[in-house]
């Protein structure tokens, strides 16, 4: 009895152990415009028949209506460090979310990179994930950042997602090189606002000349 309670305490260990100190993955989103679309520069990991990846990168087909509408703890391909840094030009990088759905919200609550096996990058909250980007393959959300920089270039590596609830077509989760890859565009004033913004500079420099030529004339 003894002997099979240090087993399975030894078991429990080992599987803490493998997830102690994964670095947490942070979801940005939703996203309001179209920034970041799977192309052949952004392969797909896990997704839908649509993905458009370059030969020899493999992901995992998933289907459009999940059995208990959920996907189960679905893995992807086995890649290795080096095939993933040739791919997205970097050693970090983010994995976008093409969320496809009817009325109903989805949820994630678990994505995870394993390297050699062992959990290295993990995002585990329970999430409401609605679409925010009509349009084939456009991130929804972000998953910041993975990091690859203190692998051996033969070290394999994995990706493993959870959504509890999936009610429509299939997702996309697919490799945006965080190094390469431009942030959303800032907000600039719309011409008409620079017009009227030129216009007031100009009435004020005006009407502080009249004033000094008062000033002088009455001196």
């Amino acid at each position: 009895m003894i002997k099979k309670i240090l087993t399975l305490s030894s078991i429990l260990v080992l599987a803490s152990a493998a997830i102690a100190y994964a670095d947490t993955i942070t979801l940005v989103g939703p996203i309001a415009n179209h920034n970041y679309q799977q192309t052949t520069n952004s392969p797909c990991v896990i997704g839908n028949p649509s993905c458009n990846n370059p030969a020899g990168f493999n992901d995992t087909t998933i289907p459009a209506n999940p059995a208990g509408h959920t996907y189960n703890m679905v893995a992807s391909p086995i890649y290795t460090v080096s095939q993933i840094e040739s791919i997205v030009a970097s050693n970090a990088f983010w994995v976008g979310i093409d969320i496809n759905q009817t009325d109903v919200p989805q949820t994630l609550d678990y994505f995870a990179m394993t390297v050699n096996g062992v959990v290295t990058d993990l995002f585990s909250t329970l999430t409401s994930v609605p679409s925010s980007n009509n349009g084939n393959g456009y991130a929804d959300y972000l998953l910041e950042t993975f990091q690859l920089a203190s692998f051996a270039g033969t070290d394999s590596v994995q990706f493993i997602m959870n959504m509890p609830l999936a009610n429509d077509g299939a997702e996309q989760f697919f490799l945006i090189g965080a190094g390469t890859t431009p942030p959303p565009p800032a907000s600039t004033p719309e011409p008409s606002s620079l017009l009227l913004f030129g216009t007031g500079l100009a009435a004020a420099a005006g009407l502080a000349r009249r004033r000094v030529v008062s000033a002088v004339r009455g001196n």
